[in-house]
């Protein structure tokens, strides 16, 4: 029996348990017993690296303030421990068996990451030779390659967080350099892992790929101009051609990369639409990428370039599509990501051939028919096209992420091709990126855009979230005011059947249409929101009564379908995750509709809280968590801004100065009645009895008439009291000229406002001179009307500080 100081006193939390773990895992790596036949498998390889990373069995840090007795022995035992491990792992990195040593590579992968700073500076060398060896080595097969540069990334990327190290590390990262370039000569399919390596180096290792600079840019260029390599591969390839400039660190690599991937694309594009546009698109372009008197910059070779004989289907599909694909994500990637200096982006060559793209549609634009353009090429490229197309958009959304409202002096190119474009796109994919293209724009550019985009925005919108407006929840704005589905009898299709109830008309009108996806009802939700949100504050009669009118539509719906309140079939195909989404996406956009400025209240606000309501009962998901938001959001527009209840002194000076009644402007145009009329809104706080508005109505008047008493009685002080000096003048909220012409009494330089009992009390049955004061709402000729004109009338004009002003 073990002794009883061999067992665990805080159980889980005991720090003894680490080293013990770390040295059992490391006794599962020896290579004898039962074990050997499936201890390096994926599986088992997945259970130790999850245990390593749970527990931190490599970190050999104690929680700060721990004083155990037996502190020393526990650190000189974890130290141990992995001590142990690492040298178990460098045992089977060095193993001859490929299975060893890609299990023992990865494992040396996670050690990298978890084990202290002063472990790696100690060893980093010791790992890096281990390492080196197995990528040189010819005899390694595939996955050990893998896992070796992937261990060498990781292993570079946190050395470069030491300064220390900084120059061997470097002199290391040199070293790696042409085995990767030789790597990529081949058809290795395990280059990807090598190509994160190279973009390691790139970003934190500059100096090492300087020297070498024209090599690596000539192997990258050749990969991808050849388009032997999958798609990921290619874009692999295509990141680290956009990262090569950052070994240089100047504004003429950046530029001449940048000149030379836009030239590749716009030879590329004259072979493609030859006879499919207008001639002279691609000189055109030309003269923009290289302006007279300058020369152009050496072009990369293609190698492995397809024969002209090669099947234009073959050629189009294996050659042109990925060389396209991949030289538009390097500008993406070169337009998208930081650079350490300040460079020129060519902004008209790249709109202009943005525009080329996305004008051809396909359609043979010269009765001149080309060798080239027969009508397999043209069925086989109409194929292609949108493909082509989502390349370019995502190239037009790189240039707005990088220029942002830079573009602005450029708006015109990209709204006229991007809008001419919407009107003819209708594949789903194509139309859900135009959707976030125009809300990019809206984002980067701001409201004078959206005078440009609205129509657009709204008129696609209307399609793609109406659908020939099937279950209508609320009727037009005229009929606007309840969630009722429309009683009015439609045919739909072919069919003669009328039908008087919403599922009829559903299921009419699904029979004759096809739903549109649920992405692309998400991308419009998105870009109504952010068109509400960015121009809403115009005036934008012409859209926005419709814009509402869909929010509230599509959110009822959408938050039926979650709920599991309506039927299934309004979602076919679509998952759950998918539904939610879409449901969220448009309580979003409903929420930017009732917040949006106008200048009525929002038409739905009443089904709007509703919607929020009931979203606020499904706990546990994010359309509750929004929903909840959504009416602390909504209180502003729910209840006016409350008299205070406590009565502050005003200052006797600023007594009649002061605009007193600002907030009570508003009350009567919240409530709809006058102050003295508040009509009860029945149970708020959800008591189990209603409390009556009638108590709060009354003590908000006895708040107001005792504020009225008090500024009267301070007003008549102030006035009987103080002297205003010849160079003050009255605010503009009590002006001279409204003043009765007998209650001034000019006293040489200092004018004295004397009012006595008998003006501050009612004149002949009419309102008091300080109570018309109050009331903002009463302008100067409403005042004048109520004081006595015989007296105004025969009143001597009043100087004040060399001001003239007459009483009427």
């Amino acid at each position: 029996m073990a002794p009883f100081s061999d067992y665990l006193t805080d159980g889980v939390n005991d720090l003894r348990l680490k080293p013990r773990i770390l040295r059992s895992l490391t006794r599962d790596l020896d290579d004898t017993g039962d074990r050997r036949s499936r201890l390096f498998d994926g599986e088992e390889l997945a259970n130790i690296l999850e245990k390593v990373q749970l527990h931190g069995l490599l970190s050999e840090v104690l929680p700060e303030g721990y004083a155990g007795k037996d502190e020393a022995k526990l650190r000189e035992e974890w130290r141990s421990a992995v001590d142990a491990w690492i040298e178990r792992l460098l045992l089977l990195v060095s193993d001859k068996m490929p299975q060893k040593c890609w299990a023992g590579t990865c494992l040396l992968g996670v050690t990298i990451g978890e084990c202290t700073s002063e472990r790696l500076v100690a060893s980093y060398a010791v790992w890096f030779e281990k390492l080196l060896q197995n990528i040189q080595a010819s005899s390694n097969n595939r996955f050990v390659y893998e896992a070796s540069y992937a261990c060498l990334s990781d292993l570079f990327t946190r050395l470069s967080s030491f300064p220390n190290v900084k120059k061997e590390s470097t002199s290391f990262s040199g070293r790696l350099v042409q085995p990767v370039l030789q790597l990529m000569d081949g058809d290795g399919s395990f280059m990807e892992a090598a190509i994160d390596l190279l973009c390691t180096l790139i970003k934190f290792y500059p100096s090492a790929i300087y020297r070498c600079y024209d090599k690596v840019e000539s192997a990258l260029a050749s990969k991808i101009m050849s388009g032997n390599s999958n798609m990921e591969a290619l874009k692999k390839i295509s990141g680290a051609l956009a990262l090569l400039p950052h070994a240089k660190g100047d504004s003429g690599s950046w530029s001449v990369i940048m000149q030379k991937l836009m030239i590749s694309i716009n030879l590329l594009l004259n072979d493609v639409f030859e006879g499919l546009e207008e001639e002279g698109k691609g000189p055109e372009i030309m003269k923009l990428l290289v302006p007279a008197g300058m020369e152009a910059p050496p072009l990369w070779d293609q190698k492995n370039k397809p024969e002209e004989n090669t099947h234009a289907t073959r050629r189009l599909r294996e050659s042109i599509s990925p060389l396209l694909c991949s030289l538009t994500y390097s500008c993406c990637i070169m337009l998208t990501n930081p650079y350490p200096v300040q460079v020129i982006i060519p902004v008209r060559p790249l709109l202009t051939l943005i525009g080329r793209v996305l004008n051809v549609d396909g359609t043979l634009v010269s009765k001149t028919v080309f060798p080239s353009t027969t009508s397999l090429y043209q069925e086989l490229l109409c194929s292609e096209l949108p493909t082509f197309h989502l390349y370019i958009l995502d190239l037009l959304i790189a240039t707005i992420k990088g220029l942002k409202s830079q573009l602005l002096p450029h708006a015109a190119s990209v709204v006229q091709p991007v809008t001419d474009y919407f009107r003819r796109a209708t594949h789903p994919s194509i139309r859900a990126k135009v959707y976030y293209t125009l809300e990019l724009l809206l984002h980067s550019m701001g409201v004078g855009m959206s005078l440009y985009l609205a129509e657009h925005v709204v008129s696609n919108a209307s399609i793609d979230l109406d659908e020939g407006r099937e279950s209508i929840c609320i009727s037009k704005l005229g009929n606007a005011g309840s969630l009722k589905s429309s009683p009015k009898k439609r045919k739909r299709g072919r069919s003669s059947s009328q039908s008087n109830g919403v599922e009829e008309e559903t299921n009419s009108v699904i029979a004759g249409k096809k739903s549109t996806p649920l992405f692309v009802k998400i991308a419009a939700l998105r870009a109504m929101g952010t068109l509400l949100s960015v121009g809403g504050s115009l005036k934008s009669e012409s859209w926005r009564l419709e814009a509402d009118r869909l929010l509230i539509n599509l959110a009822t719906k959408s938050l039926n379908t979650f709920t599991g309140k309506a039927e299934k079939y309004l979602c076919i195909g679509e998952s759950a995750t998918s539904q939610e989404e879409c449901c969220l996406v448009a309580l979003q956009a409903l929420l930017s509709s009732l917040l949006s400025p106008s200048h009525v209240r929002p038409p739905y606000l009443s089904q709007g809280l509703e919607l929020f309501q009931k979203g606020k009962l499904e706990i546990g998901t994010e359309v509750a968590t929004f929903c909840e938001k959504a009416l602390l959001a909504l209180e502003v527009l729910i209840h006016p801004r409350d008299i205070p209840l406590v009565n502050y002194p005003i200052p006797i000076a600023a007594a009649v100065s002061i605009n007193e009644f600002d907030d009570d402007e508003m009350h009567p145009g919240w409530w709809g009645a006058s102050d003295d009329e508040i009509q009860p809104l029945g149970d708020v706080n959800g008591d189990t009895q209603p409390q009556s508005m009638e108590v709060d109505a009354q003590k908000s008047q006895g708040v107001e008439q005792e504020r009225r008493e008090y500024n009267r009685e301070a007003a008549t002080l102030s006035f009987e009291t103080e002297k205003i000096e010849s160079s003050s003048v009255l605010p503009p909220q009590a002006p001279v000229d409204l003043l009765p012409s007998q209650d001034l009494q000019n006293t040489g330089r200092d004018t004295k406002y004397t009012v006595s009992q008998d003006t501050v009390d009612d004149r002949q049955g009419k309102k008091s001179y300080y109570d018309l004061l109050g009331n903002n709402s009463l302008g100067g000729k409403e005042l004048m009307n109520d004081s006595d004109s015989e007296s105004s009338d025969s009143a001597p004009p009043v100087v004040a500080d060399g001001l003239d002003t007459e009483s009427d």
